[in-house]
């Protein structure tokens, strides 16, 4: 009976209820966004950020990361990455070998990273061969061709033919020296900078460093980046190599990720603002509710209604409004999350973030934008309520129906 009659009286102010609903359906809406542009927006940058060149997942020798080593190899990385691709969410996999060398052209010089990549696998794991500005991407045959970002083509002066001569310390301890024609030129905008990189055939680095089947890196490409944690761990026991680390995106950019989780707490300060300002509207109207109902809660208490059956009907109110106003919430919030999905927000200005350049912002619905401002809405309606329900509790029935 309870129930019933806290479901009419909402009835009863029917202007000031439904302005309140309102302004939890608009709370509810604007978390939901803010949820989605939070959401969309990442899952985008980490797309971009770990589609560019980490990957997933990383695999190296142990204590790789911690101090790079040209020694620090992994053997045989074409029967791990066989066994890395049986494992489930694994979509792709690439090998990679890493040096600095000193790259010379005519009378400039300057410090390069050389990669020895796989053309077929890596253009599988990551977006490299669409990075192409000018000229083409390396070809599946091992060949003395050099892909170079534009940062070092612009120091060298190089364009596409023309031969850069690279120097580094081979594997043997010998001084690995040889002449490489450049064949593409990477840098193209909207994605990660390519730095002072210049990518080799992995067959052709291989020769040049001395390292025959070996790699110091097996990157990895899962269907759904948010498996990257539990892949690791599960592959780490899969494979039982205690002589390998394998790690997520998280740990192996690690200061993009923290970048990325300070960021985030400061979506859900925001969250809790809006939060409060909801609370706050709804305080204000349960009191105003109890100071104009004191003589009918007075009248109430004078018939025998138990203290605990008044409480619960405030409450009870405020919560039958706060799960109607959900509904509304619910459809601008989802409409406002799709549109952002398809069209997005331009920036007036790009903004680089851990290296990505980021033009828009864009929504996405999922279950958490619907369910966390749900419970939010809902879970500060009825905290909200349960001051002005016992305050009405505790009304003398003599002095409420005094009062006018």
């Amino acid at each position: 009976m309870i129930a019933r009659i806290a479901f009419r009286n909402i009835f009863r102010q029917r202007r000031r209820s439904i302005l309140t609903a309102l302004m939890m359906a608009g709370g509810f809406a604007l978390s939901s966004v803010s949820l989605g542009i939070s959401e969309g927006s990442y899952d985008r940058i980490i797309d971009m950020f770990t589609r560019d060149h980490t990957g997933h997942v990383q695999i190296h020798r142990s204590g790789y990361l911690d101090r790079p080593s040209i020694y620090r190899t992994i053997g045989d990385p074409q029967a791990l990455g066989a066994a890395v691709a049986q494992y489930p969410g694994v979509a792709a996999w690439a090998p990679r070998l890493y040096s600095p060398a000193l790259a010379f052209r005519g009378k400039k010089t300057t410090g390069a990273q050389l990669v020895g990549i796989d053309p077929e696998r890596e253009g599988r794991t990551t977006r490299l061969p669409a990075k192409i500005n000018q000229g083409r991407f390396l070809t599946r045959k091992p060949e003395y061709g050099i892909l170079i970002a534009s940062g070092l083509a612009r120091i060298l002066a190089a364009e596409i033919g023309d031969e850069i001569v690279l120097i580094a310390q081979g594997a043997d301890g010998s001084i690995a020296n040889d002449l490489f024609r450049v064949v593409g030129i990477l840098g193209a905008s909207g994605q990660v900078r390519q730095g002072m990189r210049c990518y080799l055939h992995i067959e052709a680095a291989r020769e040049f460093l001395v390292l025959p089947d070996r790699a110091h890196e097996v990157a990895i490409l899962l269907h759904e980046h948010r498996d990257s944690r539990a892949v690791a761990a599960g592959l780490t026991s899969t494979l039982a190599r205690p002589d390998l680390d394998i790690d997520p995106w998280e740990v192996v950019e690690h200061q993009f990720y923290q970048a990325m989780r300070a960021d985030v707490k400061g979506m859900w300060i925001s969250l809790a603002i809006i939060m409060i300002i909801v609370a706050v509207g709804v305080l204000n109207t349960v009191l105003m509710t109890i100071l104009e109902r004191t003589r009918e809660f007075g009248v109430l208490r004078a018939i025998g209604t138990r203290p605990r059956d008044v409480f619960a009907l405030v409450v009870l109110e405020t919560s039958f409004l706060a799960l109607l106003s959900l509904v509304p919430g619910i459809i601008l919030g989802a409409s406002c999350n799709h549109l952002l999905g398809i069209y997005g927000i331009q920036l007036p200005t790009s903004v680089e973030y851990g290296g990505v350049v980021f033009d828009s912002m864009t929504g996405k619905n999922s279950l958490r934008t619907l369910a966390v401002p749900g419970v939010v809405v809902f879970v500060t309606a009825v905290v909200v309520s349960l001051l002005p329900a016992l305050r009405a509790a505790r009304i003398v029935p003599v002095e409420a129906m005094r009062s006018h």
